[in-house]
C-alpha cells in the first residue's frame, strides 16, 4: 500500500521562481530575490508549506494570497501573517478554519484517495495568522525583482494577480485559470471578469502566465478565445443559451462557468431569468 503522503511536489521553474504543488492540484509560486522571497499563495494548508519553503530558502519571507478560497489561503495557518485584499478578508478568516481545509479534501475525493491523506491531518495546525491589507498597486522589493499587485475581480471581489518585473510573468491564481468559475457564492458577473482579463492579457505583454491550477504557463491564446466568449455572452446578455464551452478540435476550450443571473450587471436576462 502506498504510504500516506503529506508533503508538496517542488518544481523549479525560471530566474529564481518554484512551483509548489499540493497534492498534484493547487499551485503555490515562491518568488527569490536577493533581499527576501514572496509565497504568492499557500495552497490548502494540509501539507506544512513553510517547511517546504524553508528546504529552498531562508530569507525573509511575505505571503501574498490572491484570494480567499480555502486552497490558496488555507496554508496561510502555517505562517505569522498574510496580504489579502479587504474584500477577502472576511472570506479568508474562514477558509483558514479546519472544516474548510477538510472540505477541501471532502469535495476532491480522487486526490484524498490517490494520496492517502485523512481528514485528520487539516486538525494538525489549527492557527489564523494576521491578514495584512493588500492594495492595487502595491509593491514588494524583493531584492533585484519587485512583485506589483493589481485588483481583478471575477473569481472573487479581492482576486489580485502578480507581475514579476525581472521576468515580466504574472500570477494569476484562479481568476485566470484553466477553467474559470464565476458560479461560486461572491463570484463576480461576467462583466466584471471581463475587465480583469483583458487587463490580464495586456499586463502579461512577453511575460508567462502562471495559474494557480492546471499545466503551466497557460496559453494566452486560451485566454483570447475566452475574453472573446466572454465578450459574446455580454452583447447577447445570454441569448445564446448559457453554453459554458466552445469546442476546439477534440479539447473543449475555452471555458467559464457562471450563473446565468451573473452575465452582466448582476442582472437575469428577460430569456433565462426565473
Amino acid at each position: 500500500m502506498r504510504p500516506r503522503r503529506t508533503d508538496i511536489d517542488i518544481e523549479p521553474l525560471s530566474d529564481g521562481i518554484w512551483r509548489l504543488n499540493e497534492y498534484d492540484f493547487v499551485n503555490c509560486f515562491l518568488i527569490t530575490g536577493t533581499d527576501s522571497a514572496c509565497l504568492i499563495d499557500a495552497g490548502a494548508g494540509v501539507a506544512d508549506i513553510a517547511a517546504v519553503v524553508k528546504t529552498i530558502t531562508d530569507l525573509p519571507l511575505k505571503v501574498l494570497i490572491t484570494h480567499a478560497h480555502a486552497d490558496h489561503v488555507g496554508g496561510a495557518v502555517w505562517f505569522k501573517e498574510a496580504y489579502i485584499h479587504a474584500k477577502d478578508r472576511r472570506s479568508g478568516w474562514d477558509c483558514m478554519r479546519a472544516y474548510q481545509r477538510a472540505y477541501f479534501l471532502y469535495s476532491h475525493p480522487y486526490k484524498r484517495k490517490t494520496h492517502h491523506v485523512p481528514y485528520s491531518v487539516c486538525l494538525q495546525r489549527d492557527h489564523r495568522p494576521a491578514l495584512l491589507d493588500l492594495r492595487e498597486g502595491d509593491v514588494f522589493d524583493l531584492g533585484g525583482r519587485t512583485i506589483e499587485t493589481f485588483l481583478t475581480p471575477g473569481h472573487t471581489p479581492g482576486s489580485v494577480i502578480f507581475r514579476d518585473s525581472l521576468t515580466g510573468d504574472l500570477f494569476t491564481g484562479d481568476n485566470v485559470n484553466p477553467m474559470v468559475t464565476l458560479h461560486f457564492p461572491r463570484g463576480e458577473t461576467v462583466e466584471t471578469w471581463l475587465a480583469g482579463a483583458r487587463r490580464t492579457l495586456a499586463l502579461a505583454g512577453e511575460g508567462r502566465i502562471y495559474v494557480g491550477h492546471g499545466d503551466q504557463p497557460l496559453p494566452k491564446s486560451w485566454l483570447e478565445e475566452n475574453i472573446a466568449f466572454a465578450e459574446s455572452l455580454v452583447k447577447k446578455g445570454n441569448r445564446s443559451g448559457g453554453k459554458t464551452r466552445i469546442a476546439k478540435g477534440e479539447e473543449k476550450l475555452p471555458c467559464l462557468k457562471y450563473r446565468q443571473n451573473r452575465v452582466a450587471n448582476g442582472k437575469q436576462t428577460k430569456e433565462h431569468g426565473k
